[in-house]
């Protein structure tokens, strides 16, 4: 029975970690939803991509303002790293 219990919190502790979130390269705009920090190699801007981590994806549709990106999240996405200007302007559509 104590097995079964430590089997079942090691698959909930792996789906926490399996959360999809949006990603968003600094220097492209390149924007992906992914389980892990993407790739940084191919961004057509520059040498490598550098990602910045939006939010966990959700249902709520979020617009910026500055750059023009839409994602879906769980909630307001976090405002570093817009490539269009120095913060991410999010409103909730």
């Amino acid at each position: 029975m104590g097995k079964l219990k430590t089997n079942r919190v090691s698959r909930n502790l792996k789906v926490l970690f399996m959360a999809l979130c949006w990603y968003q390269c600094k220097k492209c705009g390149t924007t992906i939803k992914k389980d892990s920090t993407p790739s940084s190699s191919g961004c057509s801007k520059a040498t490598f991509h550098q990602w910045i981590k939006l939010a966990e994806v959700g249902n709520t549709n979020y617009s910026c303002k500055k750059c023009g990106t839409v994602i879906q999240a769980k909630s307001t996405p976090s405002s570093s790293g817009c490539p269009s200007a120095t913060f991410h302007q999010w409103t909730k559509l």
